[in-house]
């Protein structure tokens, strides 16, 4: 059991002062240099990232980002262990989104880069992963790999939240509540508990939810309406079709060889494709694919360029209103929702709005678990008649949730919200709470069962 917020709020980093304000700028400061650098709304934004992760041998800045990521959470859980730790729920918790960050969501991918491969992350799937579902993403990856994002995605997430709610990822598996929970661990606190933020949480994050649906439905009719164009030669002519036509064949070229190309090989290919996409006078979104094709080159990555030039052959084919309005959605998305409200204000604002900020408001991923949860069993519940007022549960909740009126009303807390992280109940003084997944318990229940070491 914790004794409560103590000396919490004497702390200036951790009660909004002037420290919170400096590490909140330097936070955002730093998201808005991993994302602005050669986004569609700023293309001439100055890159200074990744020449330091040149200089440290590093793939690309996300792998610096994924790098300083991860020591975050490796250094936070250390932190949250200290504090915490004294609860068997919360270390097993702790140790486990923090091992699913550093091997599946860093370890893993970097791996597969170092050897050619296409870089899986696992763990992310759609809808948070908001293009998982896209055919041209599906097509680019191993069929296993496809086989398992649209299998997460669609049965196994949905049904391990119905069973378990949405705990099983929000607060075992993502790295966004990963990060939130041990590095941001200081600043739970600050999550904002008002009726006006509840009714705000409600209609912003299922609105990124709409958006997401809209821009994966317009994705998919567009690459239906599209069906067969890539690597049919006996398409309409036209200059785009066919080069789409041999972008498509010499992508399949590239992957299939058994011996792998020479990077003078690679760079040339990249040249030749540069050359032949901008004869073509393309749309500035389409132009700058083509430097990703000219950077896996200059690697020598010959899997991957073979995927760009994949990717590059499908989005060549002239497209109608349908396609640019997905194209348009898309690119608005991944920026918008994607870089600045996921990363910039998500994270940025942990030490002044607490730590689920995108988790809370935006997370689309959050919005689908959320809904099935509140269709299954798992909820928070509530001994009845114990609850003293002292209001360490709502003090510690990172969602904003007012724990201490459901208990005061004797009502279990089924919020669609909440992420089973399981600190209200660490932090009552009376066992009052209990993470459950069990049918109601009536009023014969032992009461020794509430007093467990959550």
């Amino acid at each position: 059991m914790q004794a409560g917020l103590l000396d919490t709020w004497k702390r200036p980093m951790r009660s909004r002062g002037a420290i919170a304000w400096v590490a909140s700028l330097a936070l955002i400061t730093f998201y808005l240099l991993l994302y602005l650098p050669g986004s569609t709304f700023f293309p001439n934004f100055p890159d200074v990232l990744t020449p330091i992760a040149t200089a440290m041998h590093l793939p690309s800045k996300w792998f610096l980002y994924g790098l300083l990521y991860s020591t975050a959470m490796v250094i936070g859980g250390f932190f949250m262990l200290r504090k915490h730790g004294n609860s068997r729920y919360h270390r097993i918790r702790t140790i486990t989104v923090v091992a699913v960050q550093v091997v599946l969501a860093f370890s893993l991918p970097l791996a597969l880069n170092i050897a050619g491969k296409p870089e899986l992350y696992l763990t992310y799937v759609w809808p948070l992963s908001y293009d998982k579902l896209f055919p041209s993403t599906l097509a680019g990856l191993p069929p296993a790999a496809a086989l398992w994002f649209v299998f997460a995605s669609l049965v196994l997430f949905p049904v391990l939240a119905f069973r378990y709610g949405k705990r099983f990822y929000c607060s075992w598996v993502c790295g966004c509540g990963g990060l939130a929970e041990t590095f941001g661990e200081p600043w739970r606190h600050l999550s904002n508990r008002s009726t006006g933020a509840w009714r705000f949480e409600q209609w912003s994050i299922h609105g990124v939810l709409v958006l997401v649906l809209l821009t994966t439905g317009l994705v998919v009719a567009d690459s239906v309406s599209r069906a067969g164009v890539v690597g049919d030669a006996g398409g309409p002519n036209g200059a785009a079709w066919a080069l789409s036509t041999a972008l498509a064949k010499e992508a399949a070229d590239l992957g299939d060889t058994s011996l792998p190309p020479s990077s003078a090989e690679l760079k040339a290919q990249a040249a030749s494709v540069r050359a032949r996409v901008e004869a073509l006078d393309p749309p500035d979104w389409l132009r700058e694919k083509l430097a990703p094709v000219e950077e896996a080159a200059s690697r020598g990555a010959a899997a991957e360029q073979a995927q760009l030039v994949h990717d590059l052959a499908y989005n060549v084919v002239p497209s109608g209103p349908l396609g640019r309005a997905a194209s348009s959605l898309k690119g608005a998305y991944a920026f918008f929702i994607g870089a600045v409200f996921s990363g910039v204000a998500g994270v940025g604002l942990y030490p002044l709005m607490g730590t689920r900020v995108w988790c809370r408001f935006g997370c689309p991923m959050a919005a689908i678990l959320g809904l099935v949860q509140k269709l299954g069993r798992f909820r928070i519940a509530v001994k009845k008649d114990m609850c003293i007022s002292c209001g360490n549960c709502s003090a510690y909740c990172e969602m904003g949730i007012d724990v201490r009126a459901y208990a005061q009303a004797n009502l279990d807390v089924r919020r669609a919200s909440c992420v089973g992280c399981g600190m209200c109940a660490h932090v009552c003084p009376r066992g009052v709470l209990r993470l459950t997944n069990e049918a109601d318990a009536g009023p014969g229940v032992n009461a020794g069962q509430w007093v467990l070491d959550l």
